[in-house]
């Protein structure tokens, strides 16, 4: 049995991917740690070395990372938006072997063996694997391809 759908990379899917797979990465906090040593050698350079150029760039650095982290959505979605597989058309299939993909530019195979999870988001399923994940979203999944994901990930 093999199931097969499509869909375009677009605007409006990057930024659901994005929302629906950011409670489940592991940048979904600030890097506290990384704030505050910034803040702490800028403040040594400061007032510790006298240097008020390193101290300076110090913080500013602190204040660049949290620039970074408050803008990384739309950051995020502006690089894919720039990648040569934006607007591109996808299709996946799912078959006995796994979950297939292919655009015109890149294709990968990803066997049922090798996920390790599959997460039920409101709006998608997010399938965990060694290397990472990936993002499908529901609105192109009929009820029995959800069914045929779900029970060949779990065996």
């Amino acid at each position: 049995m093999a199931f097969t759908t499509t869909y375009t990379l677009d605007k409006s899917y990057f930024y659901e991917c994005f929302d629906e797979s950011l409670p489940y990465s592991k940048r979904a906090k600030p890097k506290y740690f990384l704030l505050v040593l910034l803040i702490a050698l800028g403040l040594f350079g400061i007032y510790g070395l006298d240097d008020h150029y390193l101290g300076t760039f110090m913080i500013m650095l602190a204040v660049l990372e949290c620039v970074a982290f408050y803008y990384r959505r739309p950051w995020w979605v502006t690089r894919q938006m720039f990648s040569r597989a934006s607007g591109s058309e996808v299709t996946l299939t799912f078959d006995d072997v796994g979950i297939k993909s292919s655009n015109h530019y890149k294709s990968y195979q990803l066997a049922w063996q090798d996920i390790t999870e599959v997460i039920n988001t409101p709006n998608g399923l997010l399938i965990k694997n060694k290397s990472g994940m990936q993002y499908i979203s529901k609105q192109i999944l009929s009820p029995e391809t959800l069914d045929f994901i779900n029970k060949k990930a779990t065996q």
